[in-house]
């Protein structure tokens, strides 16, 4: 092809034809540009396609990871509820009301209820991964971006809440507990306590007379009261990222 249009340019010029051998290589030149910009614009449209195949994954991956924080989110949700009934059944029975109670479901209320903390185990592997790397610049969609970047402090003032309980558990109710209960018998229910048995005759009516004890299973029922408006909270957070990578990822397929 250099060959043809040199032959060209050498008759042109043999034959004094230099008007048109200008025109020629005016249009040789442009001909030229024209194939620069042709080579750029493919270059960037598969620059372009390589970031849009990146995004896509990382969007992908994400969807994956919060929706898996959902479902777990939601096995927190109906626990502390849970939770909630427990210490709720405790109460109907605390103070001068009448023990309604059987030994064993006291014993039950007590474990599952008092003792009971819980906590959202959230998978933050690839969001982290993202943030670290600098890949969450390659997310062009500004809501998601914000929503990852904010995503720890979020998860933090929900932590939080989570750490007041589990402390007040260790530091107020099992100390009591230990003093006043059969912790022998409570854990009864455990798969990994079935072989050992009390030695001990415990009267629960005694200890459901305590100020103290029913100040602790309302203490219990409150926190995870409150850890359930903090999960509903993040849950609908949640479900409104999970919107935004659906709409991302249909976009870029």
């Amino acid at each position: 092809m250099i060959k043809f249009f040199r032959k060209i340019r050498q008759n042109l010029l043999l034959e004094n034809k230099t008007g048109k051998y200008l025109k020629y290589a005016i249009g040789e030149i442009l001909l030229v540009v024209i194939g620069i910009l042709l080579a750029l614009q493919v270059n960037t449209w598969n620059e372009n396609s390589k970031i849009n195949k990146q995004e896509l994954q990382l969007l992908e991956s994400l969807q994956y990871e919060f929706t898996s924080n959902k479902n777990e989110l939601d096995r927190s949700l109906k626990k502390s509820q849970l939770i909630q009934k427990r210490c709720e059944a405790i109460l109907e029975n605390t103070g001068n009301r009448e023990m309604k109670l059987s030994k064993i479901e006291s014993d039950s209320l007590i474990n599952w209820g008092l003792t009971n903390i819980v906590t959202y185990d959230v998978s933050n592997g690839i969001i982290s991964d993202i943030i670290s790397s600098g890949k969450i610049q390659i997310i062009r969609n500004e809501r998601i971006k914000n929503f990852l970047s904010n995503w720890n402090g979020i998860l933090n003032d929900v932590k939080e809440d989570e750490t007041w309980a589990v402390n007040e558990r260790n530091n107020v109710i099992y100390p009591f507990l230990y003093k006043h209960s059969n912790y022998t018998s409570t854990t009864q229910s455990n798969s990994q306590n079935t072989e050992i048995t009390s030695g001990f005759d415990t009267d629960y009516k005694a200890v459901y007379k305590f100020l103290e004890f029913e100040n602790l299973a309302n203490s219990q029922r409150i926190w995870n009261r409150k850890n359930e408006r903090n999960y509903k909270n993040l849950k609908s957070r949640i479900e409104e990222i999970i919107i935004l990578f659906e709409q991302e990822i249909n976009l870029k397929k």
